[in-house]
């Protein structure tokens, strides 16, 4: 991230969001909306001096809720830039941080900012959010306090977490001596989520693993339904990890029942491998949630008008011989914009996406389909059935009549076969043109 930053022909536009986009492939009009950071990214030399003086503290969201935040605050450890934001819906304009900031940064008088960029070719890479399962209350989480997530624990292992990478239970902040992880909560479930999450499985093996390492006293039992391991090395690491003594029993657990004294929890399972119906008590249960789309790749499907699978992911135009291009040339996609992916896949497909915009940007020419329908205007009643049809957004109704762009069309036909006023006809395979080979075809006989 850093060498992104400093690189001079790279431009990062952060705390912004995408409005709208139009124009055509190889030249897309991009508005954006520049949020105020009431912080001077010039100036702000990420020293933090502002967030100690700040008196406000409330839930830091990076850290799930784990940890504190001010109201002044650099979002994470790592980010860039470097550069402290103010919060307004927690500032108390006590002004503490201006007078504190020798670089002169604080500046509460920031607007938001509207920018217009033209631009090539677009990579959508807006990756993925944890299912929400406080909504359900699965396993007790949101009402019992030692249940947590898997990203919650990876926060507290984390050195620059909230507890400076020891495990400790949420309850009284000791160091749990047994731990529990239940797998596919929310996934691999034909009410939600349907589809397998991918990355949870090798997460918890490894977080397991981490825990045993760092306090090799401590239990650790994950409960599965299939241990899914894809990738080269998985396997090994998997059988590595059970020697270090973490238990697997496969079979989902039935109820979880809190003491409400102690706060452990208790766990009612039947192993499916032996049909044994197990009762244990942990210190602490960790959840691993689903991976479902964000909020990001909703918002840019709809501002884009790209296509969506059942899962609500991004679909490619063809999942195997074009598996990062889009029904629009110039977009690409990447990532967990697709479904879940781990980083070797993200980074994978990341370098695909990024070399399909290079060719497609300094190539300096596009290739256009020349069997495209063209429009009688004379005929055309402005009825938008071929806009409709149009799987790739190629043909709009402008001024009554229907505008084919050629650089997006790619031939197929349906709008042709849709029109009601016969106001399209394909070149190459006009109607006269069939008619006339039907003809001769007939008289050949």
């Amino acid at each position: 991230m850093v060498e992104a930053a400093k690189h001079p022909n790279i431009k990062i536009f952060s705390y912004t969001e995408v409005l709208d986009v139009k124009g055509v492939p190889g030249s897309y009009n991009v508005k954006l909306l520049k949020k105020p950071r009431y912080v001077d990214e010039k100036k702000c030399t990420g020293c933090g001096s502002c967030t100690e003086v700040c008196p406000v503290a409330v839930p830091d969201e990076f850290n799930y809720g784990l940890g504190y935040r001010k109201a002044i605050y650099i979002p994470f450890p790592q980010a860039v830039p470097k550069v402290a934001l103010i919060s307004m819906d927690d500032c108390i304009q006590c002004k503490s941080c201006q007078k504190e900031c020798k670089a002169g940064a604080i500046d509460y008088e920031q607007k938001p900012e509207e920018i217009e960029l033209t631009v090539g070719s677009i990579i959508v890479a807006t990756g993925f959010e944890i299912y929400d399962i406080a909504k359900h209350g699965d396993y007790g989480y949101g009402r019992f306090e030692n249940v947590i997530t898997q990203i919650e624990l990876e926060r507290m292992l984390s050195p620059t977490g909230p507890t400076g990478g020891k495990v400790v239970r949420v309850s009284d902040g000791e160091h749990p001596k047994r731990i529990a992880m239940i797998q596919c909560v929310g996934s691999r479930d034909v009410k939600r989520n349907p589809y397998c999450s991918e990355v949870c499985c090798m997460v918890a093996v490894k977080n397991a693993k981490i825990i045993k390492q760092e306090s090799p006293d401590t239990e650790v039992i994950i409960f599965y339904m299939d241990i899914r391991g894809i990738d080269e090395g998985h396997e090994e690491y998997y059988l590595a990890t059970r020697e270090y003594g973490v238990m697997f029993v496969r079979g989902r657990v039935a109820e979880v029942i809190e003491d409400p004294e102690t706060k452990n929890l208790k766990l009612l399972v039947e192993n499916t491998l032996t049909g044994e119906l197990l009762e244990t008590e942990v210190d602490l249960l960790v959840l691993s949630a689903a991976v479902v789309p964000s909020e990001g790749t909703r918002k840019i499907a709809q501002i884009l008008g790209l296509n969506k699978r059942p899962s609500g992911f991004l679909a490619p135009q063809h999942v195997a011989l074009n598996p990062q291009e889009t029904k629009s040339p110039g977009i690409y996609i990447c990532g967990a914009a697709l479904g879940p992916k781990n980083i070797p896949y993200a980074v994978s497909s990341a370098r695909a996406a990024a070399a399909a915009a290079t060719a497609w940007t300094l190539s300096g020419e596009v290739a256009v389909e020349m069997m495209i329908p063209e429009v009688n205007e004379e005929l055309c009643v402005g009825c938008r059935r071929c806009e409709r049809t149009c799987p790739f957004g190629a043909i709009k109704v402008v001024e009554g009549k229907a505008v084919v762009s050629e650089v997006q069309c790619k031939g197929c036909g349906s709008c042709v076969a849709s029109c009601p006023a016969h106001a399209l006809d394909m070149r190459y395979y006009r109607d006269r043109q069939i008619i006339e080979e039907i003809k001769a075809a007939i008289k050949s006989r």
